[in-house]
């Protein structure tokens, strides 16, 4: 290799890195602060965190699972207190055996160890393996037992058509068999759409 060729690549790359360098913005961080979008005094009052993931399994085996996008705690929780969470954007999985399970996700949800129960408010939407979609002001889910209670008005729709009550509950079936009962209350109207 000739003596120009190793002196012309190595200068070459140093132009390179230079034009990099010389080129890119400079980072102002006072503008880097302005732009994120973070309450830091609200931060440090109710410390939160992202991404979590809750899994549990009732006494009577209904295995539920819960994501939600952060998780919070109220202010000034104090020591010994029973634990109470505030979730956005949950969803989750009640599994009632085997290829038995419903779907389930809100805006904000709320996870309560005095009471035992998960409420989940806000747009809140129910789907089933069966080809049920349902939409409902609250959903509680029961840590302790297995229920499911829909309450504020129950709108969607499913293989018969579209559906609306008051309310709805799904509980495991009572024969021992693997599956649930998915059960509407009150005020039920069915509209029937007949298959092609």
């Amino acid at each position: 290799m000739s003596l120009t060729v190793r002196l012309v690549l190595p200068f070459g790359a140093l132009v390179l890195l230079s034009m990099i360098f010389l080129a890119s913005r400079s980072v102002d961080p006072s503008q880097a602060v302005a732009l994120a979008e973070l309450d830091i005094e609200e931060l440090t009052r109710e410390p939160r965190i992202g991404t979590a993931r809750f899994a549990t399994v009732t006494t009577d085996d209904m295995a539920v699972v819960i994501d939600a996008k952060t998780v919070r705690s109220p202010a000034n929780p104090q020591p010994g207190d029973p634990v109470r969470l505030m979730l956005e954007d949950p969803d989750g999985v009640a599994e009632f055996g085997i290829d038995s399970q419903v779907l389930f996700r809100s805006d904000h949800g709320q996870l309560d160890q005095m009471t035992n129960l998960l409420t989940m408010t806000g747009a809140v939407q129910l789907q089933d393996e069966n080809g049920y979609v349902v939409n409902m002001e609250m959903l509680e889910a029961f840590m302790d037992r297995s229920r499911l209670e829909g309450t504020g008005g129950i709108h969607g729709h499913g293989p018969p058509g579209e559906i609306t009550s008051q309310s709805l509950t799904i509980t495991p079936l009572q024969s021992g068999e693997n599956g649930y009962l998915l059960d509407f209350i009150g005020d039920v109207r069915l509209l029937y759409i007949p298959t092609e």
